[in-house]
């Protein structure tokens, strides 16, 4: 065989050999001569399970705890826990709610009382705790790198 390089060939740095200079592998011995150009369409067939930084973002600050769903694989256990926190938090919100009866003959110049005192003294915590909802995934999605999602679910 000749070893000789022309023009439009280069040197296999594995083997030595001669290959076109377009080529991706050195068909004498298979070693990767240049990074695979995979288009999108390509990198979804080779990890179907594939995700994307961006949709987790808008998933978090729209859907907040929800959006662990998308990655739940890895994330089932936070999803879990913030589920269990909700459910918690709510109960004790009705109980609140509940355990105070809403007086009638309400007169604007009175103290609040009844749903007007619970949102009078505890609204501002119940809308930071409706909030701080979306903050921890929030975080947690800008906080990953781009390659957890395109590894996903191994990433």
């Amino acid at each position: 065989m000749n070893d000789i390089k022309k023009e439009d060939e280069i040197y296999c740095p594995e083997c030595g050999k001669p290959v076109k200079r377009k080529a991706v592998f050195c068909v004498n011995c298979g070693v990767q001569l240049k990074p695979l150009d995979i288009s999108p369409a390509q990198e979804k067939i080779n990890n179907p399970y594939a995700k994307s930084k961006g949709t987790a973002i808008v998933l978090a600050v729209f859907f907040g705890f929800w959006s662990w769903l998308y990655t739940y694989k890895r994330d089932y256990k936070k999803f879990w826990i913030y589920v269990s926190i909700f459910i918690v938090f709510w109960i004790i919100i009705i109980v609140a709610i509940s355990s105070i009866t809403v007086d009638s003959s309400y007169d604007i110049t009175q103290t609040p009382t009844g749903w007007r005192a619970i949102f009078a003294n505890y609204g501002t915590w119940i809308w930071l705790l409706f909030l701080a909802s979306f903050i921890w995934p929030f975080c947690n999605s800008v906080a990953r790198p781009e390659s957890f999602y395109k590894n996903y679910p191994n990433g």
